[in-house]
Order: structure tokens, then C-alpha cells, then sequence
């Protein structure tokens, strides 16, 4: 079987995300069963257009990237067109020729994914993988923005809708990581799209183990060590994280807190570390090479992920659980469904899921596991990490997606 993928990013290319991280790791086992797999990107950072990843076939396609309004985006697209029409001509999927040498299309970004609907031929099989609803994601990173105004923001809003509407309307299946998402799907986009089916996401659990650290810049030897591995942008919650540390340590002052991570909020958050008394305990690591990801969760005592809003499924708390790592994460998006399944037995000595995203209820919660010894955190950690091992491998999410993509490809 032959897949094609139309991505916004891949693992491994420079600023690749979540969703990158995702195609990646499906597409690679794909792969492994013997499928043939091609992945559509844009091209970021010095990489080839054409490349060869761990089997997996893939075409990326310049587009230079302007600015993110409404105009900027559609001057882009005349040259992203031809570029993905070549790119999908190359691969056999090309519109007026049959389904060529393609099974299946797996759209996994609005952009790309538009593109190639236009230029595939209409009896391919398409289906979406729902990652996030681009208008809301926009939205929320606008409202930050001081510089855009109500009617710009609407406008911008609005061509993402509409972009990401007609893939959505395009595809015969459709996938989300968690039901929260399929949620998202039906608030935003209404009844009119395929009916969602939820394929929870997974996590490599021979890279991601309780043997990989130590992590050097981690000094983790005395007191409880709490980490977050983030983006610094608004939505991930950092700054209610910062004045939650606070309140922990006034109960426990020997607790340290390490925030990994890059973003627009650096300074912002460094500095407010400061003005809360906690900036000689918190450390911020800055941005973690991948290599170093591993030994960084290993490291630390508890992970914490303080979100706000839209966390639609969240592979880095896998990544904690499966470093034998427990988590504390705020009830917001996905991070209910993954952490319900940890929420009981040795796994759970203290509440994995803090009830709101509010500085109360996160210091709270973040104060009951600083509270455990380390032997009970210990055993809390290898507990998470066998429930990891039963529930959330990617091997079980390629089972079920293998699952799908043959079914669609039967004529």
C-alpha cells in the first residue's frame, strides 16, 4: 500500500512540532510493515527537496514565509501550488491519471494538505488526521499580538477556516487524538464533516525510559526537582506555573523547577521568576537539542504541564510518563483522557489532574507530590511507566491506522 502524507512539518527538520513528531513516528513504522510511504512538507532550514528518511519518501516545497495575515498567505500560494502539484505529479497521484501509484492521502496540514487535494486525482481515498483547529490556534496566538486588530484578526481567522473546511469536507475518514479534539472538530467545523473516529497518539518507549538521564544541567540531588518541557507561548501556561512554584516553596524550599523550552515569553518569564522570589530556583534550560530530550524528563522528579487552553492530546506528558516520571497537568483538552488512566492504584499516591488552570489549584497539586517521599514518587514513576508500556505505544496507534488506511484503500 502506498500512503502519501501532506504535512505541515516533519521530524526531523529545523522547527518541526507535535505534529511533525507524529508523521514522523507513524509513517516510520509504516515503513516497517512493509508500506510504501511519501510525506509532502514545506521546506524549512537547510534541508533537500528531495530526501529519504528512515524509508520514507520525502518531497519538500519552498514557500517563502512572509507573515501570517490574510494577504501574505495568499501571495504564497501561487508558488505553493506548483510546487505541490510537481511534488504529488512526481509521486503518481496527479489529478486525470487514476490513483497511479497512491493508496491513500493522508492529510495531516491545512496548507499542504489543500494544495494537494487540488492537484491529486479525485479517486484517491482521502483521509485527515485532525491535529487542531487552525482558526482557534491562530486566534488564540493573535489575541497576544498587540499589533493586529480585531478586523485583521477576524479576517486571517477566517481564510484559515475556510482553508482547513475544505479539506476537512474532502475526506472520507477523519481521525482525532482524543475525543476532546473530535469535540473541536464538531464546534468549529459543525455535523457536515466525516464523523471522527479518536486514534490516541504514542510514545517510543526504548527512547523514552527511566534509564536515560542524568541530565548534567540538572543539579536534582536535593529537594524535589519539577519540570515542564513547553514552548514559551501563551496558552502553555507558564506563567501560572511561575506563581504556583512560588507558593510550593514556601512548604518546600529546597523544591527547584526547570523549564525547557524556547519562545516569544523568554524574557517575560525570566523576569517574572525574578519578581516572585523563585528565580534563583528556577533554571530555565532553554531550548533541548532531541537528543537530550530523554535524559531531561529522566532527570526530574515530577513533570508539569500547566495549560491553559486547546491541549489537544500532548505527547511530551507520554514522553514523561514513559521516563517513569509522573505528571501533574491541568484538566484542559486531552490531558483529561491521558492522565484518567494514570489516576489510580501505585500510579497515583497524589491527583495527577489539577481540577482547573487556575494558581491555586496548581500549587496545590503540585504541593501534595513535592509532599511524597522519593520512595513513593519512585514507585508512582515505575507505575506510570508500565501503564505507558500497555496503553499508549505507537505501535497500537499504527496498528489502528494501518487498520484504516487499508480499508479506504480497498477498491
Amino acid at each position: 500500500m502506498h500512503v502519501l502524507i501532506t504535512a505541515h512539518d516533519l521530524y526531523p527538520d529545523p522547527g518541526s512540532g507535535g505534529t511533525g513528531r507524529y508523521v514522523y513516528e507513524t509513517a516510520r513504522r509504516l515503513v516497517d510493515r512493509g508500506h510504501h510511504v511519501s510525506v509532502i512538507t514545506r521546506r524549512r532550514g537547510d534541508v533537500p527537496a528531495r530526501d529519504r528518511i528512515e524509508g520514507i519518501d520525502v518531497r519538500r516545497y519552498d514557500v517563502a514565509i512572509a507573515g501570517e495575515s490574510a494577504p501574505s498567505i495568499a501571495a504564497q500560494l501561487p508558488g505553493a501550488v506548483a510546487a505541490v502539484a510537481r511534488a504529488v505529479d512526481d509521486l503518481g497521484a496527479t489529478r486525470g491519471t487514476g490513483r497511479g501509484g497512491v493508496d491513500v492521502l493522508s492529510f495531516q496540514g491545512p496548507v499542504t494538505s489543500s494544495l494537494a487535494h487540488l492537484a491529486a486525482d479525485g479517486g484517491i481515498p482521502r483521509t485527515c488526521t485532525f491535529h487542531s483547529p487552525w482558526p482557534t490556534e491562530y486566534r488564540i496566538r493573535a489575541g497576544h499580538e498587540a499589533t493586529i486588530g480585531p478586523t485583521r484578526r477576524r479576517l486571517n481567522a477566517r481564510l484559515r477556516r475556510a482553508i482547513e473546511a475544505r479539506v476537512l469536507d474532502a475526506c472520507d475518514d477523519v481521525v482525532t487524538l482524543s475525543g476532546f479534539m473530535a469535540d473541536e472538530l464538531r464546534r468549529v467545523y459543525g455535523a457536515g464533516t466525516a464523523s471522527p473516529t479518536v486514534v490516541p497518539g504514542g510514545v517510543d518507549t526504548d527512547r523514552y525510559s527511566p534509564n536515560a538521564g542524568p541530565f548534567d544541567p540538572m543539579d536534582t540531588a536535593d529537594g524535589v526537582s519539577l519540570l515542564t518541557v513547553r514552548r514559551l507561548s501563551p496558552r502553555m501556561g507558564h506563567g501560572i506555573l511561575l506563581e504556583a512554584f512560588a507558593r510550593v516553596r514556601e512548604r518546600h524550599p529546597d523544591a527547584e523547577l526547570y523549564v525547557a523550552g524556547d519562545g516569544p515569553l523568554r524574557a517575560e518569564l525570566e523576569e517574572a521568576a525574578g519578581r516572585l522570589g523563585v528565580g534563583g530556583a528556577t533554571t530555565f534550560l532553554g531550548y533541548v537539542p532531541d537528543a537530550d530530550l530523554p535524559a531531561v524528563y529522566a532527570s526530574a522528579d515530577v513533570f508539569v504541564l500547566p495549560t491553559l487552553r486547546l491541549e489537544g492530546f500532548g505527547l511530551a506528558t507520554l514522553e514523561a510518563l514513559a521516563s517513569g516520571t509522573p505528571v501533574v497537568g491541568t484538566a484542559v483538552g486531552g490531558t483529561v483522557e491521558i492522565l484518567a488512566e494514570y489516576a489510580d492504584g501505585a500510579a497515583a499516591p497524589a491527583d495527577p489532574l489539577v481540577p482547573e488552570p487556575t494558581v491555586d489549584a496548581l500549587a496545590e497539586a503540585m504541593a501534595d507530590w513535592a509532599a511524597l517521599s522519593p520512595e513513593e514518587r519512585a514507585a508512582a514513576g515505575r507505575a506510570c511507566r508500565r501503564r505507558t508500556e500497555e496503553r499508549f505505544t505507537w505501535e497500537r496507534t499504527v496498528d489502528a491506522l494501518e487498520g484504516r488506511y487499508e480499508a479506504l484503500a480497498r477498491p
